[in-house]
């Protein structure tokens, strides 16, 4: 984990060294041999660094002595022309290992990694300001450095449980970090450097990028409504409080303030949830749609706008990841769907055919009802039955009349089955029945009772932690009697549930909606948060269409406008981003060159650098050698057993049987096991070491001695073993 740590902070500080000084030092310009040596040198500091003492000695003295016969197996006429030509080699030396100090220093204190962002922050902005330009290459390196530290940085600052340390965090996203550099680099560079469009590029599709990622870990389902319901329908014992934005909505017209926006919709409640077939087609929401324009131009033909008016809503998606389009009720389906390739509907709700996440963007064409006319009551009260000739001009102006599903019998056969699905009867307990009873003797018509009851559910408690259902909720009767006499409370879902089953056990078509509730400012602007999540119920009028009502405590809202008040469209300006590419170059003219003889390679370069390895391992072995008897002739007679023990296990380990998680007694057993005489006849060893091990028995001369009889005699097996633990032998003392 150290060692990629290191290599992730230290070697894009030592390759941009190398390239922003690269002029002072006479490094040839573009020298990609260079960047390879440095990318090979800084490697090789990095990987000595976590090496034992040992092993780095060995691997610098390996390089040492190579480099050295190297040297004196070239020519003078080569050694001349090393010093005159490719002395960089040495200077790009010299800066990695400063690099490779500095990042060292780096890595130890948090302060210096803070100011060398800085620096390398100042000197992007500094370059800039003089109109240089800055090299890809540094650029990229750059952009991974600045990343790192600001991941650090925001690893260091927030507080969250089950995250790694530090290195190990970045170890962990430095492919996400490699990936957005090398995307940078990819990128192609404008014409002009550091206009700046290609940061603000970059930084727009990072945060998007990032922010589309959010949102698919936080919302991996249809979770749209975070308020404690889903499109699953079920019921929560308390309601969360994300504040998440979930969608930015510009509505061209300003008149329009309050929207409805509907997710799901819904007519079977099993008294636990409400179920949401999503695979039937059942109340085609434009033809609710064209009906209600039926009924309000028939109904009142020179004041149509003040009942109806047309609205454009231009969505945006933020942190939610869901196939439902949210939309007003009276959408127009046919002329969104030409709008937003790949929606359809089922089952009341617009879905989309891939999930939509950041910034998605979909336009939505519909009409609102103006619930704040005077006159609403009298539209839903007093319609006439849809006229045939008055369906086709309808049908016509939606220009629809050359679809097949549309026609007036469609219409009529859409009317009949909305009492088929939405009018069941749940079988209500004698004490909901007198409420109802109740409601129905003092109100005359549809509108009435509705809003009889409506006016009764909104005078109960309203509580966002209301608790979870109890066992005896198993039908829609319980849960009625449950939440109208026991409990009294509820969230938005009971009351809208409670209406629902109310109307539909009077003979009144009702069904059950999720989505939002938004409010636009005075420019038409919607910002729709999680915690606006909502349902509510709507009831059918006949001859009008489905109608919102409010019974949710608090809820209560006379979304319209003014009458005779129409506001002229806005449409929305569009943006179109435009990149340029480079042109590409073209390659520099190649003088012809003269075709020489081969020259033969003197046999001498490889065998006076590999001779130089050689003696240099024969004398690093006979110093280990050394320097371990001296270590082990002055060590304690009991540091001296360990150090056995260690050796014996070792070489063991060599022979085929290394310790797992067992005692000594168990490892005895399994060589016991394995049917070797040579290596049985020596686990003598093992009883003697559990007894200085566990005991207090001391250490005597016998027991070293019998110790290293077995040493020696397991050595002399690994030997002829396989030829690396041969040479595990002359190195690991």
């Amino acid at each position: 984990m150290n060692r990629i740590y290191d290599i992730i902070t230290i070697l894009p500080l030592s390759l941009l060294s190398v390239m922003l000084s690269g002029q002072y030092a006479g490094i040839p310009e573009h020298s990609f041999s260079g960047s390879c040596f440095c990318l090979i040198f800084t490697l090789f500091l990095i990987l000595l660094r976590n090496m034992k003492r040992k092993e780095r000695l060995l691997s610098i003295g390996i390089a040492a002595f190579f480099l050295a016969g190297l040297f004196l197996a070239a020519g003078a006429e080569s050694r001349q022309l090393f010093l005159t030509e490719y002395f960089w080699i040495i200077r790009i030396a010299g800066i990695s290992a400063a690099a490779f100090l500095a990042g060292i220093l780096m890595n130890r204190n948090i302060w210096i990694r803070r100011a060398a962002a800085a620096a390398v922050l100042v000197y992007c902005i500094a370059e800039a300001a003089r109109g240089r330009t800055v090299g890809k290459e540094p650029f990229s390196l750059i952009c991974l450095m600045l990343l790192v530290r600001v991941a650090e940085e925001i690893q260091r600052t927030w507080k969250k449980s089950g995250v790694p340390e530090m290195k190990g965090h970045i170890v962990r996203i430095a492919p996400f970090l490699l990936a957005v550099c090398l995307s940078v680099y990819a990128a192609p560079a404008p014409d002009k450097p550091y206009d700046w469009q290609f940061a603000k590029d970059l930084y727009h599709n990072c945060v998007t990028l990032a922010n589309r990622v959010y949102g698919s870990i936080m919302h991996p389902e249809d979770d749209y409504a975070a308020m404690g319901f889903s499109d699953k329908g079920s019921f929560a014992s308390r309601l969360g409080t994300n504040d998440e934005d979930a969608l930015f909505i510009q509505a061209d017209r300003t008149s329009l303030r309050d929207f409805r926006l509907v997710g799901s919709i819904s007519n079977e409640f099993t008294g636990r949830e409400w179920l949401f077939r999503s695979g039937q087609a059942n109340d085609p929401r434009i033809m609710d749609t064209m009906e209600t324009v039926s009924a309000v131009r028939q109904f009142a033909p020179s004041e149509r706008t003040d009942y109806l008016q047309k609205a454009d809503l231009h969505c945006e998606s933020r942190f939610y990841n869901t196939h439902f389009i949210f939309s007003p009720t009276k959408i127009k389906l046919e002329a969104t769907g030409e709008a937003n390739k790949g929606i359809s509907e089922k089952n009341g709700s617009i879905v989309s055919k891939k999930k939509l996440k950041y910034l998605d963007t979909y336009t939505v064409y519909c009409y609102e009802l103006n619930y704040a006319n005077p006159k609403i009551a009298e539209l839903l009260t007093q319609a006439e039955p849809v006229r045939e000739e008055e369906w086709k001009q309808t049908v016509s102006a939606e220009k629809l009349q050359n679809r097949p599903g549309y026609s007036f019998a469609d219409y009529q056969e859409y009317r009949r089955g909305i009492y088929a699905h939405n009018c069941r009867s749940c079988g209500v307990s004698d004490a909901v029945g007198e409420i109802l009873a109740g409601i129905e003797n003092s109100a005359g018509n549809r509108y009435d009772r509705m809003k009889m009851l409506e006016a009764y559910l909104s005078g109960m408690e309203y509580d966002t932690a209301c608790g979870a259902l109890p066992d005896t909720v198993s039908d829609a009767g319980s849960f009625l009697d449950y939440f109208l006499f026991t409990s009294k409370k509820g969230y938005c879902m009971h009351f809208a549930t409670a209406f629902v089953l109310m109307a539909n056990e009077m003979g009144i078509p009702c069904r059950y909606v999720q989505g939002y509730l938004a409010k636009a400012d005075r420019s038409g602007r919607i910002t729709v948060k999680q915690s606006s999540a909502h349902a509510w119920p709507e009831v059918y009028f006949d001859h009008v269409g489905w109608v919102a009502f409010e019974p949710t405590p608090g809820y209560a809202v006379q979304s319209g406008w003014a009458v005779s008040s129409g506001v002229p469209s806005v449409s929305a300006p569009d943006y179109e981003a435009q990149y340029r590419r480079d042109e590409p170059q073209e390659p520099d003219d190649l003088s012809d060159e003269t075709a020489e003889e081969p020259k033969h390679l003197n046999p001498l370069v490889f065998m006076i650098p590999a001779l130089s390895v050689l003696c240099f391992l024969l004398l690093f072995f006979l110093v280990s050698r050394a320097v371990s008897k001296r270590k082990y002739a002055q060590m304690h007679p009991d540091e001296k057993f360990r150090y056995l023990a260690q050796q014996i296990l070792r070489y063991f380990g060599y022979l085929g049987f290394r310790m797992e998680n067992e005692t000594l007694a168990e490892f005895a057993d399994r060589v016991r096991h394995a049917d070797r005489p040579e290596l049985t006849a020596h686990l003598g060893f093992i009883p003697v070491c559990e007894a200085v091990l566990y005991s207090d028995s001391g250490v005597t001369e016998d027991v070293i001695h019998d110790a290293e009889q077995t040493c020696q005699a397991l050595r002399t097996l690994v030997r002829h073993t396989k030829l690396r633990y041969r040479l595990m032998l002359l190195f690991k003392q």
